[in-house]
């Protein structure tokens, strides 16, 4: 009997020591986790601020190319206000106008091309109005109320138009 007792008193230890070691690798695997979560969670709060960050200051290349264009349209409307050479008030305006185009072709926007005319188009226009027309058939572009553009191959703003309802006979 003095072996069994030895024996049972000898594994609880053992047991316990087993328990204990088991209990402190729980704690360690928690603790991994805690650590794995918070990291991850500031990696999402950095990911959400970055995003952001682009958003904010996305369009600040094109911006910065165009406030010499706002210079030149303020220097312009100081100019007119004294002026009365309508030509070179035109020319300064042709100027800006041209110099605002290049730089919004070079950032990828183009005009879409209504052509009065042509064939309605969902896809890149609005209609506005459906009026009678004995020039253009039913469905085709009568005039262009406002320019439409493309950002690269999407339609950032549809061309407002006027359309053909056809013959009024």
């Amino acid at each position: 009997m003095t072996d069994e007792t030895t024996i049972e008193q000898h594994d609880e230890p053992t047991e316990m020591s087993e328990l204990d070691a088991l209990r402190k690798e729980v704690d360690e695997w928690k603790d991994l986790a805690h650590r794995k979560a918070a990291e991850l969670e500031n990696v999402r709060r950095r990911s959400i601020l970055r995003e952001q960050e682009l958003t904010m200051f996305a369009s600040e290349h094109l911006i910065t190319k165009m406030i010499p264009v706002l210079d030149d349209l303020a220097a312009a409307v100081e100019a007119s206000a004294g002026s009365t050479d309508v030509a070179s008030i035109k020319q300064g305006i042709d100027m800006i106008y041209a110099k605002a185009s290049k730089i919004f072709e070079d950032a990828g926007v183009r005009v879409i091309e209504s052509g009065v005319g042509q064939p309605f188009n969902v896809e890149r226009h609005e209609a506005l109005m459906h009026m009678p027309s004995d020039a253009h058939p039913e469905g085709h572009v009568i005039q262009e109320v406002q320019r439409g553009y493309l950002l690269h191959d999407k339609v950032i703003r549809h061309a407002k138009v006027i359309t053909s309802a056809g013959s009024e006979a």
